[in-house]
């Protein structure tokens, strides 16, 4: 009998997210041409309504342009070389992050911020190392 926990459903969210934007921003990197959400989902094997959503907060970074209509697609709004990994990363995580207005309750609540905080700084310092043309050139 195996039980998930909620966090580790939580991360693999995450993980889907984010591995879905890199591999949709690498595919809109090799072309200049813009490219629907329907043949995003072919090409990475997922439901084009979850690339819309993805897509749909890189835009708000603008990583990423759309165009509405028929016709209408997606295209990356900037050099592959300098839309970091960790760029990607931000546009994902704004607004799912706890916000200020929660409590510190005592000194363990303290110390494990500090502990998530400096993993997230070296954890950033790699994300700042690769580009998406970096993973471009792996398709």
């Amino acid at each position: 009998f195996f039980v998930k926990y909620p966090r580790i459903r939580i991360q693999e969210y995450r993980i889907t997210w984010f591995n879905t934007a890199i591999k949709s921003l690498a595919i809109l990197a090799s072309t200049n041409e813009l490219m629907s959400s329907n043949s995003l989902a072919e090409k990475l094997g997922i439901e084009s309504s979850f690339i819309r959503k993805v897509l749909a907060k890189l835009m708000e970074d603008n990583l990423v342009i759309g165009y509405g209509g028929r016709y209408g697609g997606y295209k990356i709004n900037a050099d592959p070389s300098a839309i970091t990994i960790y760029d990607v990363y931000l546009a994902l995580m704004k607004n799912s992050v706890l916000k200020d207005e929660t409590l510190i309750l005592n000194k363990t609540d303290q110390l494990m911020i500090q502990i998530l905080e400096e993993a997230e700084a070296e954890f950033s310092k790699v994300l700042f190392n690769y580009t998406i043309a970096d993973v471009r050139d792996t398709f």
